[in-house]
């Protein structure tokens, strides 16, 4: 089966990706989002969340600018209601409307689930993959975390990931922050592969010339980066003193050409080394010049056959980790990917 450019946002339609963050939706508020292409709504009832898609069955209003009342969401524009499981409840305009329209006004609904402090939405219901667990990220054992700000990227989120996974621009991308102490020497990568993803454990360059002295963010350390495909990487820096540090980081796909980080910090409660709440503007600093780097590519997404037309041809060692992403993912959307339609008879 051929892949083409319309195959990712098929088959990622049945992962779970995140929207938003926990904190920033209260009950009786909604948020607006573009997740693969398409425009939704996430709205917080009194005993849980609605995801659909955020427009009105009735005019096409968005409904991300409606509000609740008495534990309905109300459309702003002629005030149709619909309740938490998206079935339309009541038209203004009818005192009696019939069952019958009332059933083809109710909204179609996604899947959502709220973890790691975000909220999560798999728009069709078959589901690809699950989210994976990561129980640092939800307080496990003596593990503090912190759910950053998103940040979003005129990039598509393989260009992104990409980026994520690359061992050797630190030097040179991050060189005021993370890499102000790294080696440009690419280290020895340890690459396993899994059913769901991919492993790489490799030591973190760091130079120890004299005048350099790297902060304990930018020391030497031993790096595990794991991928669960199609687009959640875990981060663990194990440092020489014993500490461990996390990170998770999902880029969110919008469009093609645009996603939407999400990513959170943790570490145990006796790290030593800057709490958390105080690592927040070094770590968004890095991720900033990830962007930068990200938006200055052509073009804003990896193609899907990056062979062709040119683009992709020069490898060079360090590419590894990318390479290695690129196949699991191909391989992922071949598995996942709709069975073609058979030829008419």
């Amino acid at each position: 089966m051929q892949l083409t450019e319309d195959v990712p946002f098929q088959v990622l339609r049945k992962t779970w990706q995140p929207v938003g963050l926990s904190r920033d939706l209260a009950v009786g508020e909604a948020l607006s989002y573009r997740l693969l292409d398409e425009e939704i709504v996430v709205v917080r009832f009194d005993g849980g969340l609605l995801a659909a898609p955020n427009a009105c069955p009735h005019k096409g209003m968005r409904l991300s600018r409606g509000y609740l009342a008495r534990g309905e969401l109300v459309c702003a524009y002629h005030g149709w209601r619909f309740g938490p499981d998206g079935q339309c409840a009541g038209v203004p305009s009818l005192e009696d409307p019939p069952q019958r329209l009332l059933d083809k006004a109710s909204l179609t609904t996604y899947d959502v689930q709220e973890r790691y402090g975000m909220i999560w939405v798999k728009l069709d219901d078959d589901e690809a993959a699950p989210l994976p667990d990561v129980p640092e990220f939800e307080g496990a054992g003596d593990w503090e975390y912190l759910v950053a700000e998103p940040m979003v990227f005129q990039a598509g989120f393989r260009r992104e990931i990409e980026n994520y996974l690359d061992m050797t621009h630190f030097a040179f991308a991050h060189s005021d922050t993370l890499g102000a102490a790294a080696d440009v020497t690419l280290p020895p990568l340890d690459i396993t592969r899994y059913d769901d993803g991919f492993q790489m454990d490799a030591d973190f360059p760091a130079q120890s010339e004299p005048g350099i002295e790297p902060t304990k963010l930018q020391s030497a350390h031993r790096r595990r980066q794991r991928c669960y495909l199609p687009n959640f990487t875990t981060i663990r820096q194990t440092f020489l003193d014993g500490d461990e540090r996390m990170l998770v980081h999902i880029p969110s796909p919008n469009t093609r050409e645009q996603c939407t980080v999400f990513w959170s910090l943790a570490q145990p409660a006796d790290f030593d080394g800057p709490p958390l709440a105080d690592q927040l503007d070094f770590s968004t600093q890095v991720l900033e010049e990830d962007r930068q780097m990200c938006e200055n590519q052509v073009p804003r997404e990896v193609p899907i056959n990056p062979s062709r037309g040119g683009w992709g041809v020069l490898v060079a060692p360090g590419d590894t980790l990318a390479n290695t992403f690129q196949k699991s993912f191909r391989g992922f959307l071949k598995e996942h990917m709709a069975a073609p339609e058979p030829a008419a008879s």
